[in-house]
């Protein structure tokens, strides 16, 4: 661990209950100094004509273009004199973090908090990264056949706003994030079979089915509202993008933080964070999805007992906190 409070950078885009905010209010209250860029709403931040105008001065000038945000991290850096970099799911070139180094950054580091697969172009394959970290224990060791310092590491929940608020008040199951192809096909597999659910996450996309579109709440969770409304629900359906992988996303460790009970698609890495069967619930087939959903019906107070079970255990072992000190041991300050 670092022997005095370092000057850290993150030049992400900060908005409520992100991967950025998390990690900078962690640093924080770790008594280090973040410096970070202006905050923005959710909504800007994935807006579909801001990310047009990116691809679209990436292919006009490829190999020229510097994005704002690295724009954005030179120019601070000048003027701050940081100690680290830490980039959150987003790459960097190298020609910025080799100037970075020029200027005395002492470690550039990134954490990677999407799936490995979702890196475009070299994505963090850069000889000037002091240390990666990602959440596929696959991807580590592909990265490291190529000579980089990879590390697994996990997501993570803030126990500041990811914490226990409310009991089962409905019979809703939660289905929350990016409504991509996989989630749209089995959220509506249980509409057909007269489920309640209660769908929420960012603006959905044009070719969303109407059944899903029909019931849409159109309202992105975030902190306290988040747990509430996790703790409340009959459950909380976690499935992924086929593109995850062998590895957990964030909503795992913010549905037990906030007491849910969690209904999750079986891979073999849950069991390195939970126990299935007494921390949550995970199906390998639709069938036994129905069973888990008609049992939580059935049986409120076996299905507590999961839901403060796993609380307790993403409390101990998968805060934000215990993540960040372990990306610190790597820093000899």
């Amino acid at each position: 661990m670092p022997s005095r409070p370092l000057k850290i950078i993150i030049p992400g885009s900060i908005y409520a209950d992100n991967f950025a905010e998390n990690v900078a209010f962690t640093l924080e209250q770790m008594g280090h100094r973040v410096i970070t860029r202006p905050p923005m709403s959710p909504q800007r931040y994935s807006s579909p004509l801001r990310r047009y105008y990116r691809l679209f001065r990436e292919k006009v000038n490829p190999n020229d273009y510097i994005s704002p945000e690295e724009k954005w991290l030179l120019e601070t850096a000048r003027q701050e004199k940081p100690d680290v970099l830490l980039t959150l799911t987003q790459s960097i070139s190298e020609a910025t973090l080799f100037e970075l180094k020029k200027l005395g950054v002492l470690y550039c580091v990134a954490w990677w908090g999407d799936a490995p697969a979702m890196m475009t172009r070299m994505g963090l394959l850069n000889k000037h990264w002091d240390a990666i970290f990602l959440k596929d224990q696959d991807a580590v060791t592909k990265f490291r056949r190529v000579g980089l310092n990879a590390h697994l590491l996990h997501e993570a929940m803030n126990p500041a706003w990811h914490k226990p608020l409310a009991g089962n008040a409905n019979s809703d199951v939660v289905v929350a994030g990016v409504f991509y192809g996989y989630r749209q096909f089995l959220v509506r597999r249980l509409i057909e079979d007269k489920v309640a659910v209660g769908l929420y996450g960012p603006a959905l996309p044009r070719w969303v089915y109407p059944e899903i579109k029909a019931i849409y709440t159109n309202k992105y969770l975030v902190k306290e509202e988040k747990s509430r409304v996790f703790g409340q629900a009959l459950a909380c359906l976690n499935s992924t993008a086929i593109a995850e992988g062998n590895s957990l996303n964030c909503r795992a460790f913010e549905v037990a933080g906030a007491g849910g009970l969690q209904i999750m698609e079986h891979r073999p890495v849950i069991g390195e964070c939970f126990e299935p069967g007494k921390e949550l619930l995970v199906y390998n087939s639709y069938e036994e999805l129905l069973d888990y959903i008609h049992q939580a019906q059935k049986f409120p107070e076996e299905m507590k007992s999961i839901r403060e079970a796993g609380a307790k255990r993403a409390l101990a072992e998968h805060t934000y906190r215990h993540r960040l000190e372990k990306i610190l041991t790597y820093l000899e300050v």
